[in-house]
């Protein structure tokens, strides 16, 4: 174990460890003590993000949490409208590719208020 990495993450209540099976073995004391989700090898989601292992490594996506965001009909409330807003902004963690208009939709909402 004194050489093998250790993965760990920690976002607001939710976290993560990943390790050998030694490690995981150990973190059954921790998770004895303390309320601990039940132990997921495979496609589990953490902060959001889908995260699986292929063939060719890991995969992270955020389709479930993009599936969310369905269209909304014109009189929809503005405070809607906002929330969705900011549900793109999260997924910009993982889809670069749509930062920079989900950043220029926030600077145009933003003059509507």
């Amino acid at each position: 174990m004194a050489n093998s990495p250790v993965w760990a993450g920690t976002y607001v209540d939710d976290s993560m460890l990943s390790g050998s099976d030694e490690f995981m073995k150990s973190t059954d004391v921790t998770s004895q003590r303390f309320e601990a989700k039940p132990k997921a090898l495979d496609n589990f989601v953490f902060a959001g993000l889908e995260i699986s292992t292929t063939d060719r490594g890991l995969c992270l996506h955020q389709r479930k949490q993009i599936g969310k965001l369905t269209m909304l009909p014109p009189d929809a409330p503005f405070s809607e409208f906002k929330s969705r807003l900011m549900s793109l902004g999260w997924i910009t963690h993982t889809r670069p590719d749509i930062s920079c208009r989900v950043a220029q939709l926030a600077q145009t909402s933003s003059s509507l208020t």
